[in-house]
């Protein structure tokens, strides 16, 4: 789930396909018309949750979104998400459906951090969050 603040200050959050990387950079695939990129494009501070449905932890991220569709790694990363989300036998991601021309790429890279492990993690808050160090 990716949340974002409009221009005028509005919130929006929306799923949304992504893959990542091991230092924990975010990238994913939008239409340039769509809500969330007109936010992005107004303020790039994010928040960004990932969840298990079936093993209750999450992984909260917050950081900056920056459009890199006119970069070196934009091919790449297109080429990721289409094979990450194709992996599904049975339906097609979204973005498959897109016009790949009004689209763009998005990079989130992570200011902060935190994982919760609501399943296996002892009692007491502490033990339930763990801040993960970002590494530049």
């Amino acid at each position: 789930m990716l949340a974002t603040v409009s221009r005028d200050y509005k919130p929006h959050a929306s799923l949304v396909n992504y893959v990542c990387d091991d230092k924990f950079n975010i990238y994913f695939m939008t239409l340039r018309n769509s809500r969330k990129f007109e936010a992005l494009s107004a303020h790039s501070e994010i928040a960004f949750t990932i969840a298990t449905e079936d093993v209750p932890q999450t992984l909260q991220i917050e950081g900056k979104a920056m459009d890199i569709s006119s970069s070196q790694e934009a091919g790449s990363k297109k080429d990721e998400l289409f094979e990450a989300l194709n992996a599904n036998p049975s339906f097609y991601p979204p973005i498959s459906k897109m016009d790949t021309e009004e689209t763009a790429i998005v990079w989130i890279e992570p200011t902060w951090i935190r994982w919760a492990d609501y399943a296996f993690a002892e009692d007491g808050n502490d033990k339930i969050w763990k801040e993960i160090t970002i590494e530049k």
